[in-house]
């Protein structure tokens, strides 16, 4: 096998790779999803977690799929990637695949924020609601105490 050919291997398990992890990563945005609409924090954390995992498998892939295409002649940037692709219809089938998983990544991970800035819109309007009528301004202190202060009223004793 020559170095050449070597190097079109490794591109394409680079590719395979790189489609494998965003396959995963599409379906962990929809388990996500799920987890926002059920309030699930719990596997919000687990997601996470895995996100960045996955994120991070994607980026040394990519950074190894360049470096095998600037060995082959190519450069490393994205349209010597489609220079490589339009060459091969094997690597052409796992680009289009990789594109596809990624949009579809892409919109699931939009509607996700939109899902937890509603989330937070609304926390920050419970919170404003329990603060209404404090003289503090704030239900937490700094230090994480209560900044409400409980005083007896006038003429009430307290044992």
């Amino acid at each position: 096998m020559t170095n050449t050919s070597a190097n079109s291997d490794s591109i394409l398990h680079c590719l395979k790779e790189e489609k494998e992890a965003m396959a995963a990563l599409a379906d962990l945005l929809k388990e996500e999803q799920a987890a926002l609409v059920d309030g699930d924090v719990s596997l919000l954390a687990q997601t996470s977690t895995q996100k960045s995992e996955l994120v991070r498998k994607l980026s040394e892939a990519e950074k190894l799929r360049n470096s095998y295409l600037k060995q082959q002649g190519f450069g490393d940037d994205a349209e010597s990637t489609l220079k490589f692709v339009r060459q091969t219809p094997e690597a052409q089938s796992l680009w289009d695949g990789l594109l596809e998983l990624s949009a579809q990544a892409k919109e699931d991970n939009k509607t996700n924020g939109l899902m937890i800035t509603r989330r937070l819109s609304q926390n920050q309007a419970a919170l404003s609601a329990f603060q209404q009528g404090t003289t503090t301004g704030s239900l937490y202190g700094p230090n994480g105490q209560s900044s409400i202060r409980t005083t007896p009223a006038k003429g009430l004793i307290v044992r």
